[in-house]
Order: C-alpha cells, then structure tokens, then sequence
C-alpha cells in the first residue's frame, strides 16, 4: 500500500485499484479547497480515504483496533442495514470515533451497482473517471461535515451542491423537481436509518428533496447555510432558523416547503 496525505487527509493508494486510487487522490485538493470554501468546514484530523471493493472490508479495515472489536460485538444492530444499502451505494463515509473514513467504488463495481434510484435522480455520466471525481467530493464534503451529525437531506443537499461545484455543470436532472412536487405525503425528513428502510420512490424523493431545499436556500439568502453550518446547534434548532427565515412556523416547514421551492426554482 502507498500513502499520499493532504494534511490530515490520508488517501489510501491499493497497488491492485491503481488507477481509481490515482484519480481519488487527484481529486481530492481541489474538492477540499470547494468544501472550505463555499461551506466553511475544514477536513477532520484524521480521515482516510480508499477503493472500496468489499462492505465488510471497508468497515473493518477502516476502524481503528479497538473499534473492531466493538463492531463485532454490535454487528446484530446494523449488518442487515448495510448489507441492504451496499448494492445502491457507490460511496461510503463512515465515522468511528475520531476517525472519518471515506470509500469509493471501483468503476467495475459501479457497474454492478443497482442503479434504479441514482439513474431517476442524476444526470448520466459515461465518463467513469468523472464519475470517480465526482463521488470523491460527494464523500469528502460527508467527511467534513461528518462532526456536525447533520440531518439526512442536509448532509446530502450540501454534497450533491459541491458536486455540482466541482464539476462545474448540475449533475441533478431538473425533472426531479416533478418528483418534488407530486411525491406524497409531505412530511418531515426521515433519519438515514428510516430512509434505508423506505420503497425506492421516498430514497430518490427524500435525496434530491434535500438538493432542491439547499439550491433554494442558496437562491433565497445566500450565506445562509454556511453561518448554519459553522456554528453548530441540533438539527431540530437548524431547521426552525430555516422555517423562521423563510416566514413560516416550524411546524409547517416540511407540508410547506415544496410547493414554495418548487415554484421558486421552476
């Protein structure tokens, strides 16, 4: 194995993924410079990123020692949740203690991967090392933000907008705006145990819903989300500072927001 860090940011180079593992590591300081930037979060002190090939290896190679005994301990509580996600997951960002660790997909299981709901919700991409780029900044603005325990449509709102940031084009297809609009019943977010658990339809809803919401509040009150993020506070005080900056109780803000973002960004 090689290591190639970028301050705190250990990228893990497999003689044997060579080729993925060169295009995490390029990809990396660039993604890490958009993150600080355009969110104010800085990279943990200790992450580590490498190809992932394997749901049982990720997890265990990536735990500290003594995480690795804990896992095995606890594995009742979550296996059967990550082996249900694995097939739709073409990256991964893990937190085990201290430690951030990011995986990513080789392009030969990308292939392989269950691509119903990612193929719904972004545009195509046939360019693989793109696509390799673009699932690195996805994970390392998870990374980043991993401290915060952010709510799912957050987390994954402000990574599919770095994404786009990085590549410099929108990788969310704008008919996902329709799913936004017709998707019912209009509820609050689920949490990431409660989306694993869904139909496909509420997983795509609940993901480009959070995209959507961040794409708007950006529109809206430029900064906002950023002075949010660093200064951190429980979701539930997150979201009633969002409700309150756009006029409505907090209590209405998950039946609301839809239609009022939708017809905003339409």
């Amino acid at each position: 194995m090689q290591i190639k860090t970028y301050g705190s940011v250990t990228v893990v180079i497999n003689p044997e993924e060579q080729e993925t593992s060169e295009l995490i590591k390029d990809a990396c300081p660039r993604a890490l410079q958009i993150i600080q930037e355009k969110w104010g979060l800085n990279v943990p002190k200790n992450c580590r990123i490498s190809v992932m090939t394997s749901w049982w290896k990720f997890i265990f190679q990536s735990a500290p020692w003594p995480w690795r005994l804990l896992l095995l301990d606890t594995m009742p509580f979550w296996y059967f949740r990550v082996k249900r996600t694995w097939p739709y997951s073409a990256g991964w960002t893990q937190r085990f203690g201290k430690r951030v660790a990011v995986g990513i997909k080789p392009p030969r299981l990308l292939e392989r991967s269950d691509k119903s709901i990612g193929a719904r919700l972004f545009e195509e991409e046939k360019d693989v090392k793109t696509k390799i780029r673009h699932l690195t900044c996805h994970e390392l603005t998870h990374a980043c933000s991993a401290h915060l325990k952010l709510p799912m449509w957050l987390n994954e709102g402000i990574a599919m907008m770095t994404v786009d940031r990085f590549l410099e084009e929108r990788t969310v297809r704008p008919d996902t705006l329709d799913l936004v609009k017709n998707y019912q019943p209009k509820g609050a977010p689920p949490t990431y145990r409660e989306l694993s658990r869904a139909s496909r339809e509420a997983m795509a809803y609940h993901t480009v819903r959070g995209y959507w919401l961040v794409q708007y509040l950006e529109a809206k009150h430029p900064g906002l989300l950023k002075r949010l993020l660093t200064s951190p506070r429980e979701s539930w005080a997150t979201e009633n500072e969002i409700a309150k900056k756009l006029g409505l109780e907090p209590a209405h803000l998950w039946s609301k927001i839809d239609d009022i973002m939708v017809a905003h960004l339409k």
